[in-house]
């Protein structure tokens, strides 16, 4: 009798902590891992999402070197040694760059012992001081496997990834994969050598999950006001700083409106402090990081956008799923994404820009009614998970 084996996959990625690509990687991992025999390697074996990850599918590590590129500074107060090593390799790679940093880091971790189909590095790599990523280099010198892919979910200029040593990695790969067209379309104006061997592969969204979380609890906003949600990492490039110059704007017009974020980050103190002295303590809400943020997309009026740069963020594709209209400032995804069909407005990537979509959505309840029918579908995976077997069968 003949023993039908299931490809073997193995991902490598730095943790599985609260953000797009994790949450990515998780939702991807869960819709496949039926079909496949699938390894995850993580450099640090924590995050939130690491209880999503299916039994059957094997977790492993690197070693204590690695670790330190998955977990933050903070996380390792505890520990007084490896905070110093990190702390060395951070120097190190602000003075020399990560490909220095990089390649010491490997002369410490093992080889991986099993051969595998596919080698699949999900993080794409750092900019040229950041002490962060690390996954191309592990897949490319550290795995053996018959094809060997890696993802970009960033816009590759804006992200500032357009380094040499990121370029002599991409050509490298057997295969890459990025999240949009848009993306696909950045990543070929830096590096046009890889055009034939470039895919899109869509993130996978967790339709089910969603469902279940946003009926959860009844969160009601105040019905009296507009009410506008940003659901993201308080982070510079995620422009939140502009967005509460632009509710400050309105509500001097007199516009009813609310503005609720949920997340946490670098930026926490900086809106804190500037939500005080627009004196809009009445009017924006932070709320933090929350577990389900799907509760409170559920009642507001309009999802916003309003970084400077993304990739495909997978928060777009959620306020779709959940009937939420969605302003997005124009970014390399976001026409495809939100206009194609008609779930949304891309606004100009500026404050004034913003500042005139919300204004043109306040002014016009009647077309924010026919793109909340709209919203009414069906949502599935079926064109990503379609996009992922043409990756890895060719």
């Amino acid at each position: 009798m003949q023993h039908n084996s299931k490809k073997k996959i193995i991902f490598v990625n730095n943790n599985l902590k609260s953000g797009g690509i994790a949450k990515a990687l998780v939702n991807l991992i869960n819709e496949i891992y039926t079909d496949y025999d699938i390894t995850l390697l993580l450099f640090a074996k924590t995050g939130q999402y690491l209880s999503e990850i299916p039994d059957s599918v094997k977790i492993i590590k690197s070693n204590f070197i690695f670790e330190l590129i998955g977990k933050s500074q903070f996380e390792l107060k505890k520990n007084f040694f490896l905070y110093l090593i990190r702390a060395f390799l951070v120097i190190l790679t602000k003075i020399f760059g990560f490909s220095f940093t990089i390649k010491l880091m490997l002369l410490t971790a093992k080889k991986i012992e099993h051969y595998y189909d596919y080698a699949i590095s999900f993080h794409h790599g750092p900019q040229k001081r950041s002490f962060y990523g690390g996954c191309n280099e592990f897949v490319l010198y550290k795995i053996d496997a018959k094809q060997k892919i890696g993802f970009i979910h960033a816009d590759y200029i804006k992200s500032g990834l357009n380094t040499k040593h990121n370029k002599k990695l991409y050509l490298k790969f057997d295969k890459i994969a990025t999240v949009s067209n848009g993306c696909k379309n950045q990543v070929l104006m830096c590096i046009p050598e890889i055009s034939n061997k470039m895919y899109v592969v869509k993130n996978c969204t967790n339709y089910n999950l969603i469902n279940k979380l946003i009926n959860e609890e009844n969160i009601q906003f105040d019905r009296t006001f507009f009410n506008i949600i940003t659901v993201s990492r308080l982070s510079e490039e995620k422009g939140l700083l502009r967005a509460v110059e632009v509710i400050y704007e309105l509500i001097k017009q007199n516009y009813k409106i609310k503005y609720h974020i949920i997340g946490d980050g670098p930026l926490r103190e900086k809106l804190i402090y500037q939500i005080k002295y627009f004196n809009l303590e009445n009017y924006i809400y932070l709320y933090g990081n929350q577990i389900n943020p799907y509760k409170y997309m559920k009642n507001a009026d309009l999802f916003l956008l309003p970084s400077f740069h993304e990739a495909a963020p997978m928060v777009i594709d959620e306020s779709i799923a959940i009937g939420l209209p969605v302003l997005t400032t124009k970014t390399i995804s976001a026409v495809e994404m939100i206009q194609k069909p008609y779930y949304g407005w891309v606004c100009e990537n500026s404050t004034e820009g913003i500042k005139q979509g919300i204004i043109k959505i306040l002014n016009n309840q009647e077309e924010l009614l026919i793109v909340k029918r709209r919203l009414k579908i069906d949502l599935n995976n079926d064109i990503a998970i379609e996009q992922f077997r043409r990756l890895i069968n060719g």
